[in-house]
């Protein structure tokens, strides 16, 4: 897709949920960015110098219904009250998502996909010294990182096992 259809998909898409009575913000960069790094998300919503700017993962070009679910979900966030997935959110999303067709979601599952959109490997196990729960982490955090300062829900002390 090159970026003028990008653009024009943006802003066909923000008609369509303006079309429904959802308040989406005038103030939105024309400009869909898109992102060649992004692993873990699909899009965002960016607030800038009072305006928003939307930006989603390069992954997503070659998948346009993903791409239209994913503009609507980041639409939705330029709506007032509505940059978390709160009530009015997912208030908002339900409307669209049964008018116009989509699965707009959180999260996107991808499981059985041949090439997933977002694949990140468990690297680190934590265990519950008490009742021998495990917790992966794909991620270093404080919590791998000083294991003994967390417990388990059941109030085990955790360790490093991986």
């Amino acid at each position: 897709m090159t970026q003028e259809q990008l653009n024009a998909l943006l802003e066909e898409t923000r008609q369509a949920l303006l079309g429904l009575g959802i308040p989406v913000s005038k103030k939105i960069d024309p400009v869909l960015r898109v992102n060649t790094r992004a692993k873990r998300r699909l899009g965002c919503c960016y607030y800038v110098s009072g305006g928003h700017v939307i930006e989603v993962s390069a992954s997503l070009l070659d998948r346009p219904q993903l791409l239209r679910e994913t503009l609507a979900h980041e639409l939705l966030h330029t709506c007032p009250g509505c940059r978390n997935h709160g009530e009015r959110w997912k208030t908002y999303a339900r409307q669209a998502g049964t008018a116009l067709g989509y699965a707009i979601q959180r999260t996107v599952p991808v499981e059985g996909e041949a090439e997933p959109l977002r694949h990140e490997e468990i690297k680190y196990i934590l265990e519950c010294q008490s009742c021998g729960a495990r917790i992966g982490r794909m991620r270093m955090s404080k919590a791998v990182k000083s294991p003994w300062r967390y417990r388990c829900s059941c109030g085990g002390k955790l360790r490093r096992i991986q």
